[in-house]
């Protein structure tokens, strides 16, 4: 499954209080599942690994991973979210138990997927320190809870959207400050100046920058070389072009960049799959 086909169905939500007095034995989820820390401290065990869930500690489980809530030493709440990542079990709307390991098989796992593009979705994604989530899991938990109408649509909406934040943070969330601002002035300069010969080398020069930190800062926030971005950017202005005004093909190619009209045609046409003139028609 590649992560682009993800429509998460949220089953249930809830928050979790813990104790010392709390009792958990491993089991083996037939549903994914997500925790987050809201207060205290405790460890979860995933296989073989002791995960510490602090106060904004995200953790998603996939479904058929078996892991075990250790007792903790005082009291921790948590968000808890089943869920699926398709909607392809959305008709089973209760919570589904995990199951004891001695009891477990394969055959009773309800919408199970391994990610081809993303690895950590297929077994576990854990981040230390994500406060930044907190208030769109809470959403997700009143919305279940209050069962307003399309709610299902609406958790599922939120959960992917704390998913997508989640991949994004791995990425790049650990940043300095510094970089992140190279970044953002990098991907404004270059949709400032679409039209210009732009290179690594170039836009290094104007920002002072090594060439190879120019290619390397675009690759991690877009996750396109700085050529492929560049030309996505040249494109979607060639839209809005064709939608808005009568310039001509060629016109078009040379206020975006290109170097000539047909090898603008060239790329369009790979891109949204029709010549501009055909796309202009339609």
């Amino acid at each position: 499954m590649l992560f682009s086909q993800i429509n998460p169905f949220v089953r249930h939500a809830r928050y979790l209080n813990l104790t010392k007095n709390s009792f958990f034995n491993e089991v083996i989820p037939l549903d994914a599942r997500l925790f987050f820390t809201l207060h205290g401290f405790s460890k979860i065990k995933v296989k073989n690994n002791e995960y510490e869930m602090s106060k904004g500690s995200l953790l998603i489980i996939n479904s058929g991973i078996p892991y075990h809530i250790l007792t903790p030493e005082n009291t921790v709440n948590y968000i808890v979210v089943n869920f699926d990542y398709t909607q392809k079990a959305a008709s089973l709307t209760l919570p589904i138990k995990p199951v004891l390991a001695d009891k477990f098989s394969k055959k009773m796992l309800v919408d199970f997927h391994v990610f081809d593009d993303v690895e950590l979705l297929s077994e576990v994604l854990f981040i230390k320190e994500f406060d930044s989530i907190q208030k769109k899991l809470t959403y997700i938990v009143r919305e279940y809870i209050q069962q307003l109408l399309y709610h299902e649509h609406k958790t599922g909406h939120f959960l992917a959207d704390c998913i997508i934040e989640s991949l994004r943070f791995l990425t790049i969330g650990n940043n300095t400050a510094p970089e992140k601002e190279h970044q953002k002035q990098l991907l404004t300069y270059i949709h400032t100046n679409y039209q210009k010969n732009l290179t690594n080398h170039s836009i290094g020069e104007i920002f002072g920058y090594h060439s190879n930190y120019v290619s390397f800062l675009v690759k991690q926030i877009t996750g396109m070389p700085l050529h492929q971005y560049i030309i996505h950017v040249r494109l979607l202005n060639a839209v809005n072009l064709l939608e808005n005004t009568s310039m001509s093909v060629y016109e078009i190619a040379t206020a975006c960049g290109f170097c000539d009209s047909a090898y603008f045609s060239g790329y369009f046409k790979r891109h949204f799959g029709v010549s501009p003139s055909k796309y202009r028609c339609v």
